[in-house]
């Protein structure tokens, strides 16, 4: 094989993450957004380690980053790295499925609900040891984070199918009120 060829397929991200080489089959092959049980369950499946997505386990200093295993334009695959304290916005996965498999630490879900003032209000605390496998859809509020002590790493691999371009965020705020503002 010339050079060129082998430098191509080492470069290629089923080559760069032998463990990932099915599900990145599978996901070269769709044309369209894959339902979320189907990507759950291929989470679910997968034996996966930090070692395994090693090569893209890059921390971000001021919060989470996303790493971009492999893409096109019908899903992303990515590693989210996070440092204790690290967290994403409250949001939602609006046109989007979106999985995820917590691969090494324990990250925590917080889901959300609209309550009829129009504040977002959770509902639920959902605790992801490794190996815990998280779904939303189009109307999930959720927040995900790394509330784990200084120095504990959360390695977390996503699926979203469309690749997510763009979602609603929100704040969990209280309104003190204009009157009573000053008296605190």
């Amino acid at each position: 094989m010339p050079r060129a060829a082998a430098d191509s397929a080492a470069a290629h991200p089923a080559v760069r993450f032998p463990k990932l080489a099915g599900v990145i089959a599978y996901l070269d092959t769709v044309t369209g957004r894959v339902d979320l049980a189907v990507l759950s369950r291929m989470l679910g499946e997968l034996p996966i380690t930090r070692a395994d997505v090693g090569p893209a386990c890059c921390f971000g200093v001021n919060g989470y980053k996303r790493n971009t295993i492999s893409e096109s334009p019908h899903y992303e695959l990515l590693a989210l790295c996070w440092r204790s304290g690290h967290c994403t916005p409250i949001h939602d996965h609006r046109g989007v499925s979106c999985a995820f498999r917590v691969v090494e630490g324990t990250g925590t879900e917080i889901r959300f609900r609209v309550t009829d003032s129009g504040l977002v209000c959770p509902v639920t605390v959902n605790p992801m040891p490794p190996g815990y496998v998280c779904a939303a859809d189009d109307a999930d509020i959720h927040q995900v984070a790394n509330m784990q002590s200084p120095g504990q790493d959360l390695v977390t691999l996503h699926i979203y199918s469309p690749p997510i371009r763009r979602m609603t965020t929100y704040e969990f705020k209280t309104s003190a009120g204009a009157e009573c503002a000053d008296k605190y």
